[in-house]
């Protein structure tokens, strides 16, 4: 198996290959790009690379890790080690339940876990515990989550008493290692369709030098794909530092709406890589969707268009891709950038629709608190007319009191001075009359609301 690349770049070479394990060249590389890349590739695949685990584990009657369980061999610290020793893929982004029950005297392996459609167990034949006795029975939960690296279980807290943590290898790659060596000719050689080898000429190669890459998996991944991950995990971050101050024109065809353009290396990304679960992954799968690019140009309404793709779906895709960094600023996944421009339309909206009006200042005029006497109008006997604020009359002083008051004449007499002046009904120490104060507030709040 071999990958050659045009314009003079390095050939990818696998010399050996096996299930769990795999041996690369890399070259012709300039002087000192072999240990660069060694070394970033090493690190990577060692920490970086996304894998399952158990996290924890229940046994019944079984409250604490230094326990032991009756007619069983190993302690509950014995089986928690092997435990971790179990490797499985799991396809769901959930933690997942797992069931193992055993009844009488024999071996019980990790294939005697109940394993559900969405986990698939790599090493079945793994020793978890002995019984010993025809009435020894063990029963157990595992918890099976997906992550990245090492987590102790340390970690972990606030679990319910009984549930024993375990520390988490999530990583698929057990070991790696890499050599650095002067070019050699036979080992990059590629293989052509035909069946040919291509040769190098020993005279280009002078100077320059190879990389051998040796990859051990725990069998839950391909060590060609692993090294292919990595370098791709690479490439990303690489990209956010070589794109830095720096115009890129989108290529042709890759043009994002708002002149938003996506890395080639990122339109070209499979879907693989974003470990999506099973029923996203289907339905974009069937809708032809298998590039991130692709998803990267569609906005929510085309993506919850897809058959079967509903909200759940669009999280789960939307969250895969923005924890690894790959939405585009501006692009119409970006969802803090389209909640800002909804806001501010919405904003728009609503001052659009208030329709606020102000009265000019000529057509404010005061309004009377009540009625007066018209000085204008008068006649012996003290039969002045009394006229309201808008110059209709109400009466002569003497019929009306002065006041009205709900159509109804008020009770006191009023002067031209414009000051009312207490009957006998008034006086201080009557228990039927009103006091003179809440007389005198009654009208004039009883003439504003009328006003």
């Amino acid at each position: 198996m071999s990958n050659e690349s045009t314009n003079g770049m390095p050939n990818v070479v696998a010399v050996a290959t096996a299930t769990n394990y795999g041996r690369f060249a890399v070259g012709p590389l300039e002087s000192g790009i072999g240990t660069t890349l060694g070394n970033a590739l090493r690190r990577i695949l060692l920490s970086s690379l996304p894998g399952s685990a158990i996290t924890s584990v229940r046994i019944q009657n079984v409250y604490h890790e230094f326990s032991c369980i009756p007619s069983v061999r190993e302690d509950v610290t014995e089986i928690v080690v092997n435990v971790k020793n179990v490797r499985l893929r799991s396809y769901s982004e959930r933690p997942v339940r797992l069931q193992l029950s055993k009844q009488g005297a024999g071996y019980v392996r990790a294939g005697d876990i109940e394993i559900p459609a969405n986990v698939e167990l790599v090493n079945p034949d793994l020793l978890l515990a002995t019984l010993d006795g025809p009435d020894a029975h063990i029963e157990m939960e595992l918890t099976v989550e997906r992550g990245r690296g090492y987590v102790s279980f340390e970690a972990r807290e606030g679990m319910a008493i009984g549930t024993i943590p375990v520390d988490a290898i999530f990583s698929p790659i057990p070991r790696v290692n890499y050599i650095v060596e002067p070019a050699n000719a036979d080992v990059l050689a590629t293989t052509q369709e035909e069946g040919e080898e291509e040769q190098l000429e020993p005279l280009k190669l002078e100077g320059k030098e190879q990389l051998l890459m040796e990859i051990w998996t725990d069998g839950t991944i391909d060590p060609g794909e692993a090294l292919s991950l990595s370098a791709q995990y690479l490439a990303q971050h690489s990209s956010l530092i070589s794109n830095f101050n720096r115009i890129v024109a989108p290529p042709p065809g890759r043009e994002l709406p708002g002149s938003v353009a996506i890395p080639p290396h990122l339109f070209e990304m499979p879907i693989d890589d974003l470990s999506l679960s099973m029923r996203t992954y289907n339905c974009l799968k069937r809708s032809g969707v298998t590039k991130v690019g692709q998803v990267l140009r569609m906005d929510k309404k085309e993506l919850l268009g897809l058959r079967n793709f509903g909200d759940k779906s669009f999280d789960e895709l939307h969250e895969a891709l923005q924890s690894r960094n790959l939405i585009p600023p501006g692009s119409p996944l970006d969802l803090t950038a389209n909640d800002v421009i909804e806001a501010n339309s919405e904003l728009d909206d609503v001052d659009a629709e208030l329709d606020i009006e102000y009265p000019d200042a000529d057509d404010i005029v005061d309004s009377p608190e009540g009625y007066m006497l018209s000085p204008e109008i008068g006649g012996p006997g003290g039969i002045e007319e009394v006229v309201s604020g808008g110059g209709v009359s109400e009466g002569s002083l003497k019929e009306s009191a002065g006041i009205y008051v709900d159509g109804e004449p008020a009770s006191e007499e009023m002067d031209f001075t414009g000051q009312t002046v207490p009957t006998a009904d008034f006086a201080l120490g009557s228990d039927s009359a009103d006091t003179q104060e809440e007389v005198e507030a009654r009208p004039k709040a009883r003439s504003k609301k009328k006003a």
